[in-house]
C-alpha cells in the first residue's frame, strides 16, 4: 500500500518488517514514544521483548517506509485468553515528523485487514479510544475481554471485533510478553 505524496509530504509504503528494520524500528518506538512525562522505555521493551519471543507474527508486523526510513511501525503477537487466541497489538509507533499525516491509520487499516484474512477473532489494544475509534475499536470489558491491569472497565483497553468474533474466547487477556511461557 502506498500513500501518494501530497504538497510538502514525501510518499511512504506500508510493508512487512523484517529482521533487517530491528535497530530503525527500536529508534522510532523511542522516538515516537519519548516525551516530557514519558521515556519510551516500556514500549521499546514491549518491542524487543515481543522478538526475542519469537512472538511478532508474520505479515502482522508492520512499517511505513518513505525515503529509505522508517516512518512507522505496528506490532501485531499473539494475546492469551485462557489458552485461546486473539491478536495483541502494541504499540502502534510513528515518527514524530510523519504524525497527523495518516502513517497511523494505513498500518492500522492495514493491520487489521490481514489480521482479519487470517482468520483472528479478534485484535485487542491498551490506548486513547478517541483514536481507535476510528478503526472500530470498542471496549473490551462488556464483550468479556479483560485487562488485569487497568480492570474491566477500563475504556482504554479496547476490542476490534473482526469476522470470526462469534468465536472468540472470552475472559482474561494476557500478551505474549505476560505469559510465562512466552
Amino acid at each position: 500500500m502506498t500513500e501518494p505524496a501530497a504538497e510538502g509530504r514525501a510518499a511512504w509504503a506500508v510493508r512487512s518488517a523484517t529482521a533487517v528494520d530491528r535497530d530503525s524500528i527500536l529508534r522510532l518506538v523511542e522516538a515516537a514514544f519519548t516525551g516530557p512525562d514519558h521515556d519510551a522505555a516500556d514500549e521499546v521493551a514491549i518491542v524487543a521483548e515481543t522478538w526475542s519471543l519469537g512472538k511478532a507474527i508474520e505479515d502482522l508486523e508492520l512499517v511505513a517506509e518513505g525515503n529509505g526510513s522508517i516512518v512507522g511501525h505496528v506490532l501485531g503477537a499473539r494475546g492469551d485468553v485462557g489458552g485461546d487466541a486473539v491478536l495483541a497489538i502494541a504499540p502502534l509507533a510513528v515518527a514524530p515528523a510523519h504524525q497527523h499525516q495518516g502513517v497511523g491509520s494505513a498500518l492500522m487499516t492495514e493491520l487489521l485487514s490481514r489480521a482479519d484474512r487470517q482468520g483472528w477473532p479478534a485484535a485487542v489494544l491498551l490506548g486513547s479510544p478517541a483514536y481507535y475509534r476510528r478503526f472500530g475499536f470498542e471496549p473490551a470489558g462488556p464483550l468479556g475481554l479483560v485487562y488485569e491491569p487497568v480492570g474491566p472497565d477500563s475504556p482504554y483497553f479496547q476490542v476490534r471485533r473482526l469476522s470470526s468474533f462469534p468465536h472468540a474466547p472470552r475472559g482474561v487477556v494476557r500478551y505474549c510478553w505476560e505469559t510465562a511461557e512466552g
